[in-house]
């Protein structure tokens, strides 16, 4: 019998809606890039934007996913103010030096511009308070607010879509909304009145680097094993492949959006049902996985089954689109079918892991499927057929259910 708590739905709806937004938002300029950009262009778009996120997570540096757990177990303001202010410490000089490399790339790049164009993304996840909001459930106004933005946005992107420079524009324009975004929340998250006063000294903050070092390796190997594929595919791929699997790879980062959404939703009251004990964060978890299981049983039958239906849908209008893409998009949908279940079976191990603080495990997880990533692209440099290209996602997310698996069992073996 399925559990649900009235708290964590209304936190899965506001959620939800800011994850649905964002998937939406990001599905709804690619038709806009395809009908107005080349195949040439829209690639180098999906390079740039996969780099922007790779270089997001390095600011980040895994801060949102164990700030969410330590505030729910923080005892008073105080206590959540240092915690606040210490995951702005950490994100400062990763921040630094993933602004230093993307200058770098920018500059030896035949599209820098680009390059340059994904740096608010970065100072937008510097400060980025989701963290804060999700743990207070307080993240309704927030979801709101981004849905607003995000329209402005797209509306903006629209406005300019018969510019040479879309594709810089579309890059840009969302990172500063992201980071507007961010900045109207700020005061919320972070304690401003006394900031300084509570920002750590340089051994605390590289104490705290030392301890989140594998969780941003772990999100770092798991983001590489889409972008190195993706940034493989022009030496075995024709353009037209590579922006039909930019459009695929997005579909799946928005499925993962989704999936992760229940996750954020659910994790401050996983957190207490873990410190109750196993037995009940086991029957939590298998609840919560059935519920998903089914939700993602059901979305991988319309891609199987109707994928020039979803297509029809992601593009808006196929008329002008070019019929080889189609053809290949179409292909690639089926073929991914059976991806959304993998990554909502795999969500909850992954919650467990860090609820656990098996941070090493986490860590090797992630180098462990980063490994079948780099073999199967080594494999496509000694002549592993050109068919099997499409096959990636799948083998991929397949990968990482079996790995998190084994390695869950492992440390519930001992002890």
């Amino acid at each position: 019998m399925f559990k649900l708590y009235f708290s964590t739905i209304s936190q899965f709806a506001a959620i939800l809606m800011l994850n649905i937004t964002n998937a939406v938002f990001q599905l709804l300029v690619i038709p806009i890039l395809i009908h107005y950009a080349t195949p040439i262009n829209l690639g180098v778009y999906f390079i740039a934007l996969s780099f922007g996120v790779l270089a997001s997570i390095l600011v980040n540096f895994g801060s949102s996913q164990t700030a969410v757990v330590e505030l729910r177990r923080a005892s008073n303001e105080n206590e959540k103010a240092i915690i606040s202010t210490e995951t702005l410490a950490i994100r400062f000089y990763p921040l630094l030096f993933g602004v230093c490399i993307s200058l770098s790339v920018a500059a030896v790049s035949n599209n820098g511009m680009y390059y340059i164009a994904i740096l608010p993304m970065l100072f937008a996840e510097y400060i980025n308070p989701q963290f804060y909001l999700i743990a207070q459930y307080k993240i309704n106004k927030y979801s709101i607010l981004n849905i607003l933005i995000r329209a402005l946005v797209l509306v903006l992107i629209y406005i300019f879509r018969n510019n040479d420079q879309l594709i810089f524009i579309a890059l840009l324009s969302s990172g500063l909304g992201m980071f507007v975004l961010n900045v109207l929340f700020f005061y919320v998250a972070f304690p401003t009145a006394n900031l300084f006063a509570l920002w750590p000294n340089f051994t605390r903050i590289i104490s705290l680097i030392k301890t989140h070092a594998l969780i941003v390796g772990n999100g770092i190997t798991v983001h590489l094993q889409q972008s190195l594929f993706l940034f493989a595919l022009p030496a075995f791929a024709s353009p037209i492949f590579l922006s039909a699997y930019g459009l695929i790879d997005k579909l799946i980062s928005s499925c993962r959006m989704m999936v992760n959404a229940y996750s954020s939703a659910i994790m401050p009251k996983a957190a207490g049902e873990h410190l109750q004990g196993n037995e009940q964060w086991r029957t939590l978890k298998k609840q919560q996985n059935s519920m998903l299981a089914l939700a993602c049983i059901a979305a991988g039958f319309v891609l199987y089954f109707f994928p020039e239906f979803i297509l029809s849908i992601l593009l808006l209008s196929k008329s002008t689109v070019n019929a080889a893409f189609m053809m290949e998009a179409e292909r690639l949908l089926q073929l991914i079918a059976i991806v959304p279940l993998f990554i909502a079976l795999n969500v909850l191990n992954v919650a467990e892991l860090i609820l656990g603080r098996k941070f090493k495990s986490y860590f090797a997880a992630g180098l462990i499927v980063l490994l079948v990533a780099l073999l199967f692209i080594l494999f496509l440099y000694l002549g592993l057929p050109k068919d099997t290209l499409g096959y990636y996602p799948m083998m991929i997310e397949g990968a990482c259910l079996v790995i998190y698996f084994l390695i869950i069992q492992s440390n519930r073996s001992n002890g």
